[in-house]
């Protein structure tokens, strides 16, 4: 702030997703993001922005016996899918992570902050910021609350528009129709983010 600005990134990871990782460890990956995404809303008056990356390299803390039956038993639990998996056991080194970071720091990214990047091998991504989508809404002036069961059946309904809209892509001539019939029997069984 003294110097008139700056650029701060912070290093997450995928475990803030919550699917693997215990407890501890996500829910201390989500705080980090947190803390990211509320330093530019607090000090973009002076000019700090901040932005985190979640990299996918192989450290010493990725690699043997122990590491890989951990990533495969994630895998047998519906925790990890395939594609994960195998990015999870042939992470790239961490040069591949490196010009991110530096990206980020640069003044080529003047106008990048609050963001959550992704940086793994020759990938590079950003999740989109979380927002809500409403299930059920009611003017809170003119109705009573919503009891427990109209909120399940809100909840089923939006469930069902999800699947027919699912299913309305994936009877097209998409090529995302089998990644779109993936999707639909993960809401069927009752995941899907």
């Amino acid at each position: 702030v003294a110097q008139g600005g700056g650029a701060i990134v912070n290093t997450s990871s995928f475990a803030f997703l919550g699917d693997y990782g215990g407890t501890g460890y996500p829910a201390g990956k989500g705080a980090v993001n947190g803390l990211t995404l509320a330093i530019p809303a607090e000090l973009k008056d002076q000019r700090v922005r901040a932005n985190v990356v979640c990299p996918g390299a192989r450290t010493r803390l990725s690699t043997g016996p122990d590491y890989e039956r951990h990533i495969a038993d994630l895998n047998r639990r519906g925790l990890l899918d395939e594609v994960s998996m195998r990015g999870a056991l042939d992470a790239a080194p961490p040069e591949y992570v490196a010009p991110t970071y530096a990206y980020l720091v640069s003044d080529l990214a003047k106008h990048v902050t609050g963001q959550i990047f992704i940086a793994a091998g020759g990938y590079v991504g950003r999740f989109d910021r979380p927002t809500p989508s409403i299930v059920a809404y009611r003017d809170h002036h003119d109705t009573p609350p919503w009891t427990v069961e109209e909120i399940a059946a809100a909840v089923r309904a939006e469930r069902a528009r999800c699947i027919a809209a699912c299913r309305k892509v994936a009877g097209s001539s998409s090529p995302w129709s089998a990644a779109v019939e993936a999707c639909i029997a993960e809401i069927q069984k009752g995941g899907g983010r």
